[in-house]
C-alpha cells in the first residue's frame, strides 16, 4: 500500500505546488492527524455508510478546498484508509524538495542546547540539508547516543558496544572449543 499512498501524495503535492497551498496543506495535515481518531477512521472506512454521507461530513468539517477534494477522491476510490499514510508521504515529499531531514537522537538524558546545536550543525554540513532534530530520552540507554534519520541508524551507545563485545566473545569462545 505504500506505493499507492505515495502516488496519491505526489499528485496532491503537485497540485499544492501549482496552487501555492503547500504550507496551508501541511498546517491542515497536522490538524487532521490529531483530530481523526479511531472512531472517525472507522466511520470513514465503514462500508455501509454511503460515500455521499462521508463526503457531507468532510465538507462540513474541512475548510481547505484542496484537502477536501483530495479526501473526496480517496472516498470515491475506496482508499480513505490511506489518508494518514498519504499525508505522511506528502510531508516526506515536501521535506525532500526543501532539503529537510528529520533526525531522532536517543540518549539517556536530555541533551543540552549546545549539544543539540552541534549535532544539527554537523549533520547539516554532512548532508547539505536543513535538520529538524528531536531528542528522545530513553532510560534503557546506559550512555552515548543513537541517531536515526533517512532509514539510517548510527548507534554509538554503550549498550550497543556491550552487545557487540558479548557477541564477539561468545563467537570466539565457540570457535576456540570447536
Amino acid at each position: 500500500m505504500g506505493y499507492i499512498a505515495f502516488q496519491y501524495a505526489e499528485a496532491l503535492f503537485n497540485l499544492a505546488v501549482e496552487t501555492k497551498q503547500v504550507d496551508s496543506l501541511l498546517s491542515d495535515y497536522k490538524t487532521i492527524d490529531t483530530v481523526v481518531d479511531k472512531d472517525i477512521q472507522k466511520f470513514l472506512n465503514h462500508p455501509k455508510i454511503s460515500k455521499k454521507d462521508k463526503k457531507e461530513i468532510i465538507q462540513n468539517s474541512i475548510e481547505n478546498g484542496l484537502l477536501m477534494r483530495f479526501m473526496f477522491v480517496l472516498i470515491d476510490n475506496s482508499r480513505i484508509e490511506l489518508l494518514h499514510e498519504c499525508l505522511s508521504e506528502f510531508k516526506k515529499i515536501n521535506n525532500k524538495k526543501n532539503k529537510v531531514m528529520n533526525v531522532e537522537v536517543f540518549s539517556s538524558k536530555k541533551l543540552t542546547k549546545e549539544q543539540i546545536d552541534q549535532l544539527v550543525e554537523n549533520l547539516s554540513k554532512k548532508h547539505n540539508k536543513k535538520v529538524n532534530l528531536e531528542n528522545i530520552v530513553d532510560l534503557n540507554i546506559v550512555g552515548g547516543l543513537r541517531v536515526e534519520y533517512d532509514g539510517m541508524i548510527l548507534d554509538e551507545t554503550i549498550n550497543n558496544y556491550l552487545d557487540n563485545l558479548k557477541f564477539k566473545l561468545t563467537k570466539w569462545q565457540r570457535w576456540k572449543y570447536e
